[in-house]
């Protein structure tokens, strides 16, 4: 009977342009040909795209096309299937109707529970299912499921993985009955000398109710299927079980199996059975006692696959004690309550309430005490503490946090009291992006996974037509017709693709939730691919190989006559300052005068030094002075760059100095330097900090004391910088980036995994090489003075060497870099660093850790492994046992346990990635 097909109406045809995702949850999939018929009805719907994951009991649909929850909650039910919506995000303005596409404010509002056909009401039990997925509007920490198929939307949703828990205990009494009933079945069926007079009748007695009540979930299942034109694995089981029975109740009652005072002997193998009628009661207790019991211990360990993911979501805070700031003049305005860094005013008065994290919004303030979790993403403004990041990022060493540093929603402040500014609330928290991106990691499929599901959609009416030719085959051998038909049966039972469904799916959910578990995000199944072929990898130095986190050295201030006579004044030679020393100003014929704009910030400075200076330094002429005078104009222009080595004197100049001056004019020359215009007292100066090779170009001239400055400060690893005022060079400053303490032993855990580590960096080739030198990287293998836009020609470049390069980076700048080395590779991107990189990389690691890229190979690597060992064991299992069972060797008792030993053994052995990575 053909069935209609439903679709959105458009004005025009769909684009191929993604407008909306959807997320929904899939109650009673069974294997991989339910799957197979969800997406296929699915992807009948115009502009529908679904991705159907039978681990997580879930579908991930893409539209490019308006097209409303209803109409693919439709779909699913004439598929045969419950479906609830958990999640919808709108990617782009439709032009249809705004109720099909409109955004979803909650995962449970507007996604009604399927009711099109009749027996969608009866789906309960164990269809009851719910999805992993993490709704877009879910809050930070919140386990986001959908509810139940059937039940009211208002409902509250079950926490993460609830169905399986629930569908486990289900299943545990059903087999709990049919285990008790199915065993003195086997035991009067096996053994003659237990046959008292009418055992027959008492044998099926017991198997009855095994065979009805407790296969009811395999009939169920079946007959709904076939009233929608399907066949799934379960209609094989209930195929198998109706069999047996019917043939053994013929046996009873015509047969003449029924005498009182016969007796029967037990073949396990259909060939060895001559011509007295049998009885297959136990045959059929057992299959279904055995499917029950593999169904069970599916549904428990699919449970457990989840464990990570559920322990990183659950990490979330429930409630927050909120801080109010009130003026004395009663304003809690931000501007009359906190300085200009953010902190709290003395006289700012302070109200404490506790409230529910929903309740929390970003730029609230709150405080978190010893030993409590932290609320949500946000800033330190207040206190020092140690933070303990382990659950999220795999690191065991608390880190201390201060004013200014960020801390993340749901870690553990082990120590002081912090007062902390949320930065981000609900979905946008750190916390809740990882979950929705594993999810969605978890919803995608390997291209071998597909392959598996289209023989699945095919498999399970071929598997059907081969049971008829067995019989078919023996009858025409000559043989009896109750081996034949046993040997039938047997088919039935042993080729059912459970294992095919699960063995991508259960792998994934376990390997990526360890993953999130260890501070690693992986974007999809198509990821693990690449990391077994990857031979190179790519290290941005600033942030990944070093600490990221420059600052200005103690020394890192140098100054010379500015007559260019050959003195030079560094810091350390600042203890006593001479009369008349050299100053930086508009004359570029020096005149030895600082700077009258700088002298006027004398009484602003609240820093006691620079390096061995005292507080009165800008007071009268010196080297003190000079230097303060050259870190208030390259901070001036250095505020306004994001550049690391601009943050550090930035920071240096703002320590120091009461306030730095404005800039105005300002241009970031990209990888060379930065100018501007700074004024002072109504004085103009033109201002660049940058490259002395970008600066020659400039048309500054670099005395010899400019040049040797800078080769001493690169010699030493240090970076170096020139600050030229109106055309003239000025000064010299060097700021350092220290190499994290576990790069060493990261790059040579990469070269275990046959990965070639090569450094890539914008600084120059001798900070370059120190670096590399340090870490253990060849110096052949750096890649030094990159400027940004050069990068992604780098890893192109490897690549067409014919490397499988991946690439690590955390910055705008490496956005393109990490998006080329995705198109033959992969790209990893440093959780602390900005949205654009997080996004063009296929990896993200949470904790800015090198390690972190050891562990993301290995697990990508363990998970891929896990895969192929299920698969190899789904088909080789199929393809071993369906000739077996053909030929006779095979009794369906026999068949029904192995078949459901063989879902077990995939689950099982996709729960060994739990402990991944270590």
């Amino acid at each position: 009977m053909s069935e209609p097909t439903h679709t959105a109406t458009t004005d025009a045809a769909p684009s191929s342009t993604p407008v909306a995702t959807v997320d929904l949850a899939v109650g009673g999939m069974t294997c991989a040909s339910c799957v197979a018929r969800v997406e296929k009805k699915l992807g009948k719907l115009d502009g529908v795209k679904a991705s159907v994951n039978l681990a997580t009991e879930s579908a991930r649909v893409t539209l490019s096309a308006p097209v409303s929850n209803e109409e693919l909650i439709n779909a699913v039910a004439r598929a045969g299937y419950t479906a609830t919506v958990t999640g919808r995000t709108d990617l782009a303005p439709t032009d249809g109707d705004s109720g099909s596409a409109a955004p979803r404010p909650d995962a449970g509002s507007g996604s009604a529970p399927a009711s099109p056909s009749p027996d969608a009401a009866a789906a309960t039990d164990a269809e009851t299912h719910s999805s992993t997925a993490v709704s877009s509007g879910a809050s930070a920490g919140s386990e986001s499921a959908p509810a139940p198929a059937g039940a009211d939307a208002s409902s509250p949703a079950p926490v993460l993985g609830q169905s399986q828990a629930e569908r486990a205990a289900y299943l545990r009494t059903r087999l709990v009955v049919c285990l008790v009933l199915s065993i003195p079945v086997m035991a009067l069926s096996m053994i003659p000398a237990l046959q008292f007079t009418g055992w027959q009748w008492v044998v099926a007695a017991l198997a009855l109710p095994v065979a009805t009540w407790g296969a009811w979930p395999f009939h169920r299942s079946a007959l709904r299927a076939l009233r929608h034109g399907a066949s799934t694995m379960d209609t094989l089981v209930s195929l198998g079980v109706i069999a047996a029975t019917g043939w053994s109740l013929w046996a009873l009652i015509f047969g003449g199996a029924g005498q009182l005072g016969a007796h029967m002997s037990m073949e396990l193998l259909p060939r060895a059975q001559g011509h007295q009628v049998h009885m297959y009661f136990e045959s059929a207790a057992w299959v279904t006692t055995f499917l029950l019991a593999g169904r069970y211990a599916e549904a428990r360990a699919r449970y457990r696959s989840g464990d990570a993911l559920r322990a990183l979501l659950q990490l979330g805070a429930t409630s927050a004690t909120r801080v109010t700031l009130t003026a004395p003049s009663g304003s809690t305005d931000a501007v009359d309550v906190l300085d200009d860094d953010g902190a709290p005013l003395p006289e700012a008065a302070r109200t404490e309430e506790t409230v529910a994290i929903d309740a929390l919004a970003a730029g609230d303030l709150f405080v978190v005490r010893p030993g409590e979790k932290i609320a949500t993403d946000g800033v330190v403004i207040e206190g020092r503490s140690a933070v303990d990041a382990s659950m999220l990022t795999g690191e065991s060493v608390p880190v201390e946090t201060g004013p200014g540093d960020a801390v993340t929603g749901g870690c553990i402040n082990t120590s002081g009291v912090l007062l902390v500014r949320a930065t981000a609330v609900g979905a946008g928290t750190t916390l809740a992006r990882i979950g929705a991106m594993v999810t969605e990691a978890q919803a995608g499929k390997a291209a071998v996974q597909r392959l598996a599901d289209r023989i699945s959609g095919v498999f399970v009416p071929a598997v059907i037509v081969l049971a008829l030719a067995t019989a078919a085959v023996w009858l025409a051998l000559g043989h009896p017709a109750q081996p034949a038909f046993m040997a039938a049966v047997s088919v039935l039972v042993i080729a059912c693709p459970c294992a095919l469904g699960l063995a991508t799916p259960t792998a994934l959910l376990v390997g990526s939730g360890r993953a999130a578990q260890l501070g690693v995000v992986i974007k999809g199944p198509e990821v693990l691919e690449s990391t077994r072929t990857l031979d190179t990898i790519v290290l941005d130095k600033t942030g990944t190989v070093t600490e990221g986190r420059m600052r200005l050295d103690a020394d890192g201030i140098v100054t010379w006559d500015a007559e260019g006579d050959g003195g030079v004044e560094a810091a350390e030679d600042s203890a006593s300052p001479a009369p008349g020393a050299e100053g930086v100003g508009p004359d570029s014929a020096g005149a030895g005068e600082p700077l009258e704009g700088v002298v006027g910030l004398a009484g602003a400075i609240r820093g006691t030094r620079i390096a061995g200076g005292s507080r009165e330094g800008l007071h009268r002429p010196g080297p003190e002075s000079t230097r303060l005078q050259a870190l208030a104009l390259a901070g001036s222009v250095e505020a306004a760059s994001e550049h690391p080595v601009a943050r550090a004197i930035t920071e240096a100049a703002k320590e120091r100095l009461e306030q730095v001056p404005a800039v105005r004019d300002f241009s970031n020359h990209e990888g060379r330097g930065v100018s501007g215009t700074v004024t002072l007292d109504g004085a103009a100066y033109q201002v660049r900090v940058g490259r002395p090779a970008w600066l020659a170009e400039q048309g500054v001239d670099l005395p010899a004391q400019a040049t040797g400055a800078v080769a001493a400060a690169q010699e030493s690893g240090a970076t170096a910088v020139v600050l030229a005022v109106d055309g003239v060079a000025r000064a010299v400053l060097a700021v350092r980036d220290t190499v994290r303490p576990s790069s060493r032993e990261a790059v040579a855990a990469l070269r275990e995994l046959g990965v070639r580590p090569v450094l890539l960096t914008g600084d120059n080739r001798r900070t370059a090489d120190r670096v590399a030198r340090e870490v253990g990287i060849d110096a052949a293998d750096v890649r030094a003075e990159v400027l940004p836009g050069d990068k992604r020609d780098v890893i192109a470049g490897l690549q067409g060497e014919g490397h499988v390069v991946g690439m690590v980076g955390d910055g705008v700048n490496d956005a393109a870099a990490l998006a080329q080395a995705g198109t033959r590779g992969l790209g990893f991107a440093m959780g602390s660093g900005t949205d654009v990189a997080i996004e063009a990389a296929d990896i993200t690691l949470v904790r800015a850790d090198l390690d972190a890229v050891v562990t993301a190979i290995r697990i990508s690597r363990d998970t891929l492994r896990i895969i192929k060992q299920n698969l190899f064991w789904a088909f080789a299992y199929n393809v071993a046992a369906i000739p077996l069972a053909a030929a006779g060797m095979l009794n369906p008792m026999i068949a029904g346990a192995a078949m459901a030993a063989s879902s077990v053994i995939v689950v099982t052995n996709s729960l060994r990635l739990r402990r991944a990575g270590k």
